[in-house]
């Protein structure tokens, strides 16, 4: 049989060059309702399958992901595309994060700094505060960075610190949106539970980091919460960065958010 798509000449119900259906079907409705319903449920199970495997055994599902089976997990940007996208829209739209307790008073001047530059400081922790799920996201290459320079000798490639930690934020991301419930449920606990799921979202990543990349050494547990503290503080400087670029066209993003 000769394949329609390459002309490669194959036997069997599908090309072994590329993969072609050896019948083309044609399109009827009942052949498209039987696609997007074998599409959604196999996206679906996928799902739910990499959320369970990236809470518990984290590291060894990642590594099956990387090293043996890529269809172990549901793909790292549709996976942060759908977590981070509804997580972003409903801490933007409920002002999730601002609690209002770790607000600088914008007119307290800060050490070292001046009145104008204390201002802009005040100004861009609500902004940290209101896309707080956006600028963790922003943040994935500081954390790709420091992993890759802290663990090179582990031999991963960035490329593959850049999946792991896009993994990490996607599934931080998701953590935030299971207590989104509670906290409106329970609105007086706001705070605390936002605490401890900061509290819990670093230690989520030190397990990860120290499950991938570590070899059972004390040292190592440095490592991981150097690296971890650092990719924070780079990733903080890097909105910063981001916010100084964006500020004069602030009012206008505003009215898109």
């Amino acid at each position: 049989m000769i394949c329609t798509n390459c002309n490669h000449r194959f036997r069997g119900n599908f090309c072994s060059h590329c993969g072609q259906k050896a019948k083309i079907e044609r399109f009827t409705m009942r052949a498209i309702g039987a696609e997007v319903y074998e599409f959604s449920r196999f996206i679906l199970v996928l799902f739910f399958q990499t959320v369970y495997r990236l809470t518990a055994h984290v590291p060894q599902h990642l590594k099956i992901f990387l090293f043996q089976n890529r269809t172990h997990l549901l793909a790292s940007i549709e996976y942060l595309l759908f977590s981070g996208t509804v997580v972003s829209i409903l801490t933007i739209k409920f002002n999730f994060f601002q609690t209002g307790y770790n607000q600088i008073d914008p007119l307290a001047q800060l050490y070292f700094f001046n009145t104008e530059t204390s201002m802009f400081l005040h100004e861009f922790i609500a902004y940290t505060e209101q896309y707080a799920s956006l600028t963790n996201i922003l943040a994935i290459p500081c954390f790709m960075l420091c992993s890759y320079l802290i663990f090179y000798k582990e031999k991963y490639t960035m490329g593959e610190h850049l999946i792991v930690n896009t993994y990490i934020a996607a599934q931080q991301a998701l953590f935030l949106l299971l207590l989104f419930p509670v906290i409106l449920l329970l609105p007086a606990w706001k705070e605390y539970l936002l605490d401890s799921y900061i509290a819990a979202s670093i230690l989520y990543n030190c397990w990860v980091y120290y499950g991938l990349f570590s070899k059972g050494k004390w040292i190592d547990l440095f490592k991981v919460a150097a690296c971890v503290f650092l990719a924070y503080i780079l990733g903080l400087l890097f909105n910063l960065c981001i916010y100084s670029l964006i500020l004069p066209y602030k009012e206008l993003i505003d009215l898109f958010v």
